[in-house]
């Protein structure tokens, strides 16, 4: 008997002990949960009847009396709040009115991060209703996005990473920040936009991050002329010259803006690729022995660049300039190797089958037989050159010249003919293993 009522008795304390740590979240009193769920489950009624202004009062006692009671509490707040500011906040007259809603909603967000954790991702919603609804607070918006884009890293989403440089932008315009800032931190907004352009397969998602980007080169090129870049980059690293993480930084501004005609650009090159040989760096300086007619060095830095890189953003960039270093060296296979290599990436790329175009045209000589050889080439480089205008309309005027030029070295229908070919004949150019069709200049 004693038996049975010890488990009986044992049976309910594990039921009251399942209770409390089932409710807790609800209240610390069985009286406590019962209010709270009492509220939550009418403003929620009213929230899903679209009635928000009879929602507002339980909303407000289950915010007070169960704040760790359901991340919802928090979302659903903040769209009451955010509603209410959508109507209003443009009006001067309700300033203050304004003023006290804004307060509520950071409020909000406050206690989700108190509550729910998830700092980087809340950051970024507050931040942005912040800057929507009073952009005269726009530093403390950006730092809240600075500080949601050092938590999240690369994957820090796309409204912050864009706003927080445009609210750095309107800082500039202010006069609260400098134009060396948004030089400085264009790059790493960037990488956080191209890596997930290149890593997201939802197409919605993409295109956020594509928008994204559109804005953020939109403030850029509003600020970065290249006389500015060397002059106020140059000014910043002269006070920091050690500084390694802002020469990298200035380093892959100059490499976007192109800006690679100052001694600038090989100094922070050299001094980021002593410090540790980068991908950046080795193609920076890779650029300087290209100008100073250096080929060979030139093609080792790119080369190695593209090593370096292993898949980043900027690979098929690399082994371009290698390509196109080598068909100045009048190396045609290596050109068309380097080329190769970006068509396993992007097998329509237009500046791939220009440059197997360049490297075929600028050999053309080597393939002399006497015959129809030399005029093979030609005709091969002109259907990489076609093939490029078709997949890349961006080059078609480029590629529209390549192909009027050398269409001249064309043999004409009287030399196709005394070579025992016709016009649209399938023809093997033996010295690239290709096959091409015969045509004439005339």
């Amino acid at each position: 008997m004693k038996t049975k009522l010890f488990s009986l008795l044992f049976s309910a304390f594990l039921a009251i002990g399942g209770w409390a740590q089932d409710d807790s979240k609800y209240g610390s009193t069985p009286e406590a949960v019962e209010e709270c769920k009492k509220n939550l489950s009418l403003y929620r009624e009213y929230r899903d009847q679209n009635l928000p202004d009879q929602a507002m009062p339980f909303w407000r006692a289950a915010f007070e009396i169960c704040p760790k009671s359901a991340k919802t509490l928090y979302i659903d707040g903040a769209k009451f709040y955010g509603d209410i500011l959508d109507g209003i906040y443009e009006d001067s007259s309700k300033i203050d009115e304004r003023n006290a809603y804004i307060d509520t909603l950071m409020l909000i967000y406050d206690k989700r991060i108190e509550n729910f954790n998830e700092e980087g991702k809340v950051l970024t919603y507050k931040a942005n209703d912040l800057y929507k609804y009073d952009e005269s607070r726009a530093k403390e918006a950006n730092e809240m996005f600075k500080r949601s884009m050092e938590l999240m890293g690369m994957e820090t989403d796309a409204i912050a990473a864009s706003k927080y440089y445009q609210t750095l932008y309107g800082l500039y315009r202010a006069g609260e920040a400098e134009k060396s800032d948004l030089l400085v931190e264009y790059m790493p907004v960037l990488d956080i936009l191209d890596y997930n352009i290149a890593k997201l397969e939802d197409e919605a998602q993409r295109s956020r991050y594509e928008k994204a980007k559109g804005n953020l080169d939109a403030f850029f090129i509003k600020i970065a002329e290249c006389d500015d870049i060397f002059r106020i980059l140059g000014e910043r690293i002269a006070q920091s010259p050690n500084d390694i993480e802002l020469n990298k930084k200035s380093l892959a501004v100059m490499n976007k803006r192109d800006c690679t005609d100052d001694p600038l650009y090989l100094e922070v090159a050299e001094r980021v690729y002593a410090d540790k040989p980068t991908a950046p760096a080795a193609y920076s300086i890779g650029i300087q022995k290209l100008k100073s007619k250096e080929y060979a060095d030139a093609m080792k830095y790119f080369e190695e660049a593209a090593e370096l890189c292993g898949d980043c953003i900027d690979l098929n960039q690399y082994y371009l300039r290698a390509g196109q270093s080598a068909v100045i060296m009048g190396n045609a296979s290596k050109a068309r190797a380097f080329a190769r290599k970006i068509l396993a990436n992007d097998q329509n790329n237009g500046d791939a089958l220009m440059l197997i175009g360049d490297a075929i045209a600028a050999s053309a000589k080597s393939c002399d037989d006497g015959k129809l050889g030399m005029a093979g080439a030609y005709w091969l480089a002109v259907d990489y050159y076609q093939r490029a205008r078709s997949a890349d309309s961006s080059i078609a005027d480029k590629a529209n010249q390549k192909i009027a030029g050398y269409k001249k070295y064309f043999p004409n229908k009287k030399d196709v003919f005394f070579n025992g070919k016709q016009i649209g004949d399938s023809y093997t150019v033996e010295c690239f293993g290709e096959s091409t069709t015969v045509r004439a200049s005339d």
